[in-house]
């Protein structure tokens, strides 16, 4: 048994595959054998029908990988072969292939419904800003006369030429005094502190001078 995730998926979608592949060839088997029945009892249209049925199966089986290509040729060639054995040109003029069936539309699940109204909202909405913005145009045609007609009639009221306008003169402004800087008041000079008198060093004592020479 194997015990890789991928392997076992593998299995299944091989499974799968093999029971596809088993149910087209018993339908391929049949159609052919339906083939050779016809051609038995000589019954040329039916054996012709029977054929061309064969080489669809034939054709979609080698579309889908069951056999291979070649194969599925040989094998159309073959039944040709058996059916052109009794079919004449007759039964090929009268063979008319039956109409393809068209698929059904499945209604009645709630994610067609809602898909339904999506498209029915969308519509109505689109509808709606259509409305909306040839009114919008409307208006803005309106609105573009309306006011190109006040300007005409502005410049038909208005004299073609007008005298400009005189500027008045400016008043002279009157001379700023200059403003003075305030005057500073003197400022009073701090006493000096008084430095103590300055003592005189400490004279050495002289030694007594040696007593004069000796009288003589």
């Amino acid at each position: 048994m194997a015990n890789i995730k991928s392997q076992k998926k593998r299995i299944k979608t091989n499974e799968k595959a093999h029971i596809r592949n088993v149910a087209y060839k018993k339908e391929i088997k049949t159609q052919t054998r339906k083939v050779k029945d016809a051609v038995d009892a000589k019954k040329a249209d039916v054996a012709l029908k029977e054929a061309l049925t064969a080489c669809k199966l034939l054709d979609r089986a080698a579309a889908k990988g069951i056999i291979h290509k070649n194969q599925a040729a040989n094998r159309k060639s073959g039944i040709m072969a058996l059916a052109n054995q009794i079919v004449t040109d007759k039964e090929r003029t009268a063979y008319k292939p039956e109409p393809k069936k068209t698929p059904e539309k499945k209604g009645g699940t709630k994610k067609a419904k809602a898909k339904e109204e999506r498209e029915k909202a969308m519509k109505k909405e689109s509808e709606e800003k259509a409305k909306r913005r040839e009114k919008t145009q409307k208006a803005q045609k309106a609105a573009e006369k309306k006011k190109a007609a006040e300007e005409k009639a502005a410049e038909e009221a208005t004299p073609e030429t007008e005298a400009p306008a005189e500027e008045a003169p400016a008043a002279e402004e009157a001379p700023k005094e200059e403003e003075k800087p305030a005057e500073e008041a003197p400022k009073e000079e701090e006493p000096k502190a008084e430095e103590p008198p300055k003592e005189d060093p400490p004279k050495e004592e002289e030694a007594p001078k040696e007593e004069e020479k000796k009288e003589e």
